[in-house]
């Protein structure tokens, strides 16, 4: 393969040069900002084209860096504190069903990248990897499992699905983008879980295959899996939008002060009674009803209903529930916070005897 590039032009369309002032000099970038975000732009510009280069266009390359660099790697080092896939990994069968979707979409992402590698499109690399972090990760599946990082029991099922998904797409992350993102992926690399037969650094590593991603033996694609979180997307949507009118209106404050009704028809009402009792923590509110309603004109209906929640907050996860009070040694906590609770105090109890 030939590669041609095109010419490096400022923001006006002029092509850069000294003698006209409007150059942008790498180095100074790199000892300002730091080596990799000139990597990053190279790898964002399509440069068989013209291409432009300015301050500004630096600076907005910077906040792409650190979105991938606190939202992907520091997020996913930070909740793997502990984390043994020898021991802790959970299989893919076993694991919940945002968790599958969200491996499946790495996996997608992973073998594009792969070939955009091969193509020299590294551009497409570039805002690929930049949309799965932002919108895919912080934004939607970060923001659900943060209630089972942060309140179940360190060693649960749900806790150990969670770190699992983590685990696995950091992995993948660290190597697809350590041709670009040399130092800080190096530097990840040394952080996340040792396994064996490891490298000792991401650049003697292959790129992920999808047992890597996925477990072994799984499938990289499930229609039926991703039509169901084509539907769900489409109703936490209109969910989401639901509670910020509420929001607006002062009828709740944050979105776990709320419980949702949501009534609809075919295609919609099936999917969502076969994931009622994840709808709660996808939505991130503290109740969900799910109602079957007429079909009009032959088309989904669906309707939200957003409302205060029953009974009180639980002063550890936030979340309403009914029966906080139950409990005489712990009032102000909820059904799934005591049991948590009360495990680490057995803990502390047994390490402080020991001692």
């Amino acid at each position: 393969m030939v590669a041609t590039p095109g010419w490096t032009l400022d923001e006006q369309g002029r092509a850069m040069s000294k003698s006209r002032g409007n150059d942008v000099d790498p180095v100074d970038i790199a000892n300002r900002m730091g080596a990799e975000i000139v990597r990053l732009w190279v790898a964002s510009v399509d440069f068989r084209e013209d291409v432009v280069g300015s301050e500004k266009l630096m600076q907005r390359i910077a906040e792409a860096y650190r979105d991938i660099r606190n939202k992907l790697f520091r997020y996913v080092l930070s909740n793997l504190e502990g984390f043994d896939p020898g021991r802790d990994a959970v299989p893919f069968e076993k694991l919940q069903a945002v968790d599958q979707y969200i491996l499946r979409k790495a996996w997608a992402l992973s073998a594009d990248v792969i070939q955009w590698y091969e193509e020299f499109a590294f551009h497409k690399i570039y805002h690929a990897v930049n949309h799965f972090v932002v919108v895919e990760l912080s934004a939607f599946y970060v923001d659900i499992v943060k209630d089972r990082l942060y309140t179940f029991a360190a060693d649960s099922p749900g806790r150990r699905a969670a770190q699992t998904a983590l685990w696995r797409i950091g992995e993948a992350m660290v190597r697809l983008l350590a041709p670009i993102m040399s130092f800080t992926c190096d530097e990840v690399w040394q952080y996340l879980p040792k396994t064996d037969s490891r490298a000792t650094s991401v650049h003697l590593a292959n790129f992920p295959e999808a047992r890597d991603v996925l477990g072994e033996g799984v499938p990289a694609a499930d229609a039926g899996q991703q039509e169901d979180w084509a539907k769900l997307l489409a109703v936490r949507d209109q969910v989401l939008k639901a509670l910020e009118e509420a929001r607006n209106q002062k009828q709740i404050g944050k979105s776990l002060e709320a419980q949702v009704k949501v009534t609809a028809s075919d295609p919609f009402y099936p999917v969502l009674e076969r994931y009622k009792p994840d709808l709660r923590y996808a939505f991130i509110v503290s109740q969900v009803d799910v109602e079957r309603g007429p079909s009009r004109n032959g088309s989904g209906h669906l309707a939200v209903e957003v409302a205060k929640a029953a009974g009180k907050e639980c002063e550890r996860c936030w979340n309403y529930s009914t029966r906080v009070g139950e409990d005489q040694d712990y009032p102000t906590l909820c059904e799934r916070c005591i049991p948590v609770v009360r495990q680490i105090a057995a803990d502390e109890s047994a390490a402080s005897s020991k001692s």
